[in-house]
């Protein structure tokens, strides 16, 4: 589908909701006017019931797969908690038909930016909000994508005759909140933040 078309049916899928439930499905602040949407390092507000997408704090217009991100995000999450648990990109549901795509846009490009850079890495991760956590590979960062989609980012340092690897892993429950495609979005939303702050 085109983002247009899909960023219209997302329009139109909002003006139909409860937004005090829609806030407390998503995690979000509804104050009668605008849900605050907290994304990565950054906050978007979505006006309702004119459904429009501004950042806070900016007067930059907002990308539209941000837009469209957003949107399906306060339309299809359901408020299920947190799983804490980690999952690959290819165990979402129907990942097979974008896991070629997610590895062209979020694995190669974020391999490609950070091989042989593990102190680059680690301060890119941080320069975007992320907070490290212990895993295996010798640096990793968790994201609040959004409020109920944590993300986490693995570096694993190349040896000799060994090359650099690196992961983006999902919460568990991501598909309770997003589709996979958005989800794949989300990830190469991420690999480009970091490639900016390297």
């Amino acid at each position: 589908m085109a983002n247009d078309e899909a960023l219209q049916q997302a329009i139109e899928g909002l003006k139909g909701i409860t937004p005090y439930a829609v806030a407390s499905k998503s995690g979000t602040e509804f104050d009668g006017k605008r849900f605050r949407v907290p994304f990565f390092n950054r906050v978007f507000l979505v006006h309702y019931p004119e459904v429009k997408t501004s950042e806070e704090g900016k007067t930059a217009p907002v990308p539209q797969y941000i837009e469209i991100i957003l949107l399906h995000y306060l339309l299809q999450s359901r408020g299920v908690a947190v799983a804490d648990e980690w999952i690959a990109y290819r165990q979402l549901p129907g990942a097979s038909l974008f896991q070629t795509r997610f590895t062209q846009m979020a694995i190669k490009p974020l391999l490609s930016a950070f091989e042989n850079n593990l102190e680059g890495f680690k301060r890119a991760g941080a320069a975007i909000g992320g907070t490290p956590i212990t895993r295996t590979g010798d640096a990793a960062f968790k994201f609040m994508a959004l409020p109920r989609i944590p993300m986490a980012c693995i570096y694993y340092q190349g040896e000799e005759g060994i090359p650099s690897s690196v992961n983006i892993l999902f919460d568990a429950a991501a598909p309770e909140h997003l589709p996979t495609e958005d989800l794949s979005l989300l990830g190469v939303y991420l690999v480009n933040a970091m490639r900016k702050a390297k």
